[in-house]
């Protein structure tokens, strides 16, 4: 990779995260990930450093491709979960199998509903700007 623009999306894709995702994330819009994806624009001081984080290598890796820190492949990466993933994950463990694949199943069908209700957001925001 050649830019940091190219880094940034290879890094990105590789660990699998949208650019929403890395957004929200790094507190920008995604907007600005798109920006910064097609070189238009340069994270810059925290926003680095936040990026950098996120996508679990160094800043100086995404400025300069310095292949001394190169970054593990993501699937050498050890997975950081947070309190409430963690309880989850506990949580799921404790359940008879029984019970597993119903919860999961319960789980898919709630974010798929949230998933369909931002899209149908999304669709009405779009056609009330057009008939403005």
């Amino acid at each position: 990779m050649t830019s940091l623009s190219d880094r940034i999306k290879l890094r990105r894709t590789e660990l699998k995260i949208s650019q929403q995702k890395l957004a929200d994330s790094v507190k920008v819009s995604h907007v600005t990930v798109y920006k910064w994806e097609n070189g238009d624009t340069e994270p810059k001081g925290k926003n680095l450093f936040l990026l950098s984080k996120v996508l679990r290598c160094s800043p100086t890796w995404l400025l300069y491709g310095d292949e001394d820190q190169t970054p593990l492949p993501a699937d050498e990466l050890s997975i950081d979960l947070d309190e409430r993933q963690r309880k989850l994950l506990e949580l799921f463990d404790s359940l008879p199998e029984s019970e597993k694949d119903r919860h999961l199943s319960e789980l898919e069908e709630k974010v798929n509903g949230f998933n369909a209700l931002f899209e149908e957001l999304l669709f009405a925001r779009k056609n009330s700007k057009k008939k403005q």
